[in-house]
């Protein structure tokens, strides 16, 4: 990627101005935990984002567009999805983006960012149906988008205002970024069906704009949202996002620190950097940091190197707005790292990204790809039981008293479930179309979780039913059931 505004000799001084304050804020902390690796699980291909799910399960997308389902204790891997069509060039296109929905699995979606072909990609939500243990349907949120080799992004959070943020990458296409009718190099906020959030700074989906290549996206304890993102051969940077923020892609990279910026910041009303780095050490996922697990890391930033291959440790001032320290740590021991994720009781993850460096596979490590935990021993971890996802759908549904002896969703598209009025482990059902003719039905159909009724409907037409439940002492009830195809 060129750049807009620097000559070589002025790039020259950037870079050396640059490097000597980085090297001034580098820090190492006196006493530090004595942190420990160790391998959850191996054998992946670039897994590109991790997700603490309310399994407590680590959820993973590769590059490939194969969503995963891993049990942080054993490393078990379950394969819930393989995303159809996803397309990777040479570069580094591909599936870069997941996240469940904040009530999954009780609104059972999944939302997946990934290229189709060399200058398209789309936004999915994606439907996990209970029955099949897997990925049933798709329905495609965005398909404008556009897309390219590389710089594609992207990352997903569910934001503390409930709604969806997404960023992408400006797509080698430098100027769109500061157009905010063109989705490329933004930050976006939408609602779970892909529209724009009512209070957007311009009336559409975009939140921010200016962005280069973004590759990391978390939000603070306070709700403050940062952003990490890829500079062209200098001023990697990490922003701190605010509504309408202008970050100033492609006519300032990084701070405002030569002639052609300082102009330019004047003109453009640039938000800057609360960090950059020159040379380019190539920042990707970050997560916030605040737990006891790990001391003397509490309210930082975590941020993955793909070419310095290390994790740095981001101090944060107290109003969350400046970096004041950073730690680098573990630096060329695991090769290139994609994610970081910070599960709920401080158990902190890395994913590398090791089978390929930008598309070629002759450039890679001779390393496969692996989830590592960094594991403090001193620290006494609450303990988070990996569970069955039915097990979690029968907590939030127990959670609603009003919903016994109901059938829902209504309009089912791919499940129904009942939650029945006593534990029972079996019952009979029927399924009857408005003709009063049979269409599906089982008998001492085991529950796999006692009083909950699961049935898969992807069998059935759009329309109306009446859902026949019996139980072993003869108890009966009927219950009216819509079914809506997708």
């Amino acid at each position: 990627m060129w750049s807009c505004n620097f000559g070589p000799m002025t790039r020259l001084l950037k870079s050396m101005w640059v490097a000597v304050c980085v090297g001034v804020v580098t820090w190492s902390p006196v006493a530090q935990s004595e942190l420990q690796l160790q391998d959850v699980t191996t054998g992946l291909t670039v897994p590109w984002d991790l997700v603490w799910g309310p399994d407590n399960h680590i959820w993973c997308m590769e590059k490939t567009g194969r969503i995963t389902r891993i049990h942080p204790d054993e490393g078990t891997v379950e394969e819930v999805h393989q995303i159809p069509g996803v397309y990777q060039s040479f570069d580094n296109s591909g599936a870069h983006a997941m996240m469940l929905h904040p009530d999954f699995p009780a609104q059972p979606y999944l939302y997946v960012n990934y290229t189709y072909s060399e200058f398209r990609g789309r936004l999915d939500k994606l439907t996990y149906s209970l029955s099949e243990g897997a990925v049933v349907a798709s329905e495609t949120l965005l398909d404008e988008l556009p897309g390219n080799s590389s710089h594609n992004g992207s990352r997903l959070q569910e934001g503390p205002d409930g709604y969806m943020y997404f960023c992408t990458g400006d797509m080698y296409m430098a100027m769109i970024a500061q157009d905010v009718d063109n989705l490329g190099g933004k930050v976006l906020r939408m609602d779970w069906d892909g529209n724009p959030a009512p209070d957007n700074p311009f009336g559409n989906r975009v939140y921010s704009y200016g962005h280069r290549n973004p590759q990391g996206l978390t939000f603070s304890d306070s709700g403050q949202l940062y952003l990490s993102e890829h500079g062209p051969a200098n001023d990697d940077e990490v922003n701190r996002i605010v509504a309408g923020g202008n970050y100033g892609w492609p006519h300032i990279e990084g701070f405002c620190d030569t002639p052609e910026e300082v102009s330019a910041c004047d003109s453009l009303t640039q938000i800057p950097p609360i960090a950059a780095w020159t040379p380019t050490e190539a920042p990707c996922g970050m997560s916030y940091f605040n737990h006891p697990s790990i001391p003397e890391w509490e309210s930082t930033l975590l941020l993955c190197f793909l070419k310095q291959q290390h994790l740095k440790v981001l101090h944060l001032d107290d109003a969350g707005e400046s970096v004041e320290l950073e730690e680098k740590m573990w630096e060329q021991e695991m090769g290139r790292l994609r994610d970081v994720l910070v599960a709920p009781n401080g158990r902190v993850f890395l994913a590398t990204s090791n089978r390929e460096i930008n598309g070629w596979d002759f450039l890679a490590q001779d390393l496969d790809d692996r989830i590592v935990e960094v594991v403090n021993p001193d620290h006494d971890y609450d303990v988070l039981a990996p569970r069955p996802i039915r097990e979690v759908f029968l907590e939030q549904v127990a959670a609603q008293t009003h919903v016994v002896n109901v059938v829902f969703p209504q309009p089912a598209h791919t499940d129904l479930s009942v939650l029945l009025d006593r534990e029972l482990d079996e019952v009979s059902f029927r399924v009857f179309d408005t003709h009063g003719r049979q269409v599906m039905g089982a008998d001492n159909m085991t529950l796999s979780v006692p009083g909950l009724l699961n049935v898969s409907v992807t069998q059935l037409a759009s329309g109306m039913y009446v859902l026949r439940v019996a139980t072993a002492d003869g108890h009966t009830q009927a219950l009216p059931l819509v079914v809506k195809r997708r």
